[in-house]
């Protein structure tokens, strides 16, 4: 097959990132890489504590702002999230979830900034490390990303999520064996993520490992049936191994879901998929 579906070689350089909101539980971030595969961070999200509303003023507006975030309403949580820390400079998680909006606004610099005082204010929040990780990774930071999801790790060795995300920069960095390490962790903490299934699939195809990949990504579809990233790169494995026919379902289904998701770029990217495979 041409090098469209080649995955010997996976490497996480070209990030295209996409904001999915996923009930009132988390955020995921969408990403691709050169040969077309699809991975997925994990960005933890809790919904609003209304006892928090309960203890100030700011603590009323934070609760606004994080309903307004979960919306997808990303510059009204922002602009109310600033007008908490004008009222409470010391409200730690205003920044970190300051840091998120500007995370899924596209502006790394100023999510990074935020981490590091909500960092500042509170050095045990493995939450802080592990977001603040992802925009390292997001700009091709690897090493700062590893070492901010080692701390995460370390404060809550139960963080499934800051397994799944350090197997991902591992992965950027070429260190296959230690990245399905970690998405084995993740997996082990919590049986039913359908993520870290589909980025050890990415893994283990990147070894060269396509059935165990394929395994992988039935398991995530499985899990989620309208998981779109696992559709795509199971179809990648597919087409590597022959199979034109079932690729062509897999990235037919995966189209639809990035469309009906409204994931132009995605939907884009799989159509060029399903074109270049119409030309072998």
């Amino acid at each position: 097959m041409k090098r469209l579906f080649e995955q010997e070689q996976v490497k996480v350089k070209k990030i295209l990132t996409i904001a999915v909101v996923t009930a009132l539980s988390a955020i995921t971030s969408i990403s691709c890489s050169q040969n077309k595969d699809v991975l997925v961070t994990e960005i933890g999200i809790s919904p609003p504590n209304s006892r928090i509303a309960q203890t100030s003023a700011a603590g009323n507006l934070y609760v606004q702002g994080k309903n307004q975030h979960l919306r997808g309403d990303l510059q009204g949580a922002i602009a109310t999230y600033t007008k908490v820390i004008e009222m409470d400079s010391n409200f730690a998680p205003a920044y970190k979830s300051r840091g998120l909006a500007y995370f899924d606004a596209g502006d790394k610099q100023r999510a990074i900034a935020d981490y590091n005082q909500a960092l500042n204010l509170s050095p045990d929040d493995a939450e802080a490390y592990n977001s603040r990780g992802n925009a390292l990774a997001s700009l091709g930071d690897n090493q700062r990303a590893i070492a901010d999801y080692d701390e995460a790790i370390r404060l809550s060795p139960r963080y499934a999520e800051a397994y799944n995300n350090r197997g991902n920069a591992r992965a950027a960095l070429g260190d296959n064996n230690e990245a399905i390490n970690d998405f084995n962790q993740a997996i082990s903490l919590d049986s039913r993520s359908a993520i870290a299934y589909n980025n050890r699939g990415n893994a283990r195809a990147a070894q060269g490992d396509r059935q165990g990949a394929i395994a992988d990504y039935n398991q995530a579809i499985r899990l989620n049936s309208t998981f779109g990233p696992a559709y795509n790169n199971r179809g990648n494995a597919r087409a590597a191994e022959g199979d034109r026919q079932g690729a062509l379902q897999d990235l037919q289904k995966a189209a639809g879901v990035f469309q009906a998701q409204n994931n132009n770029d995605l939907y884009q990217q799989v159509m060029n998929n399903i074109r270049e495979l119409g030309q072998q």
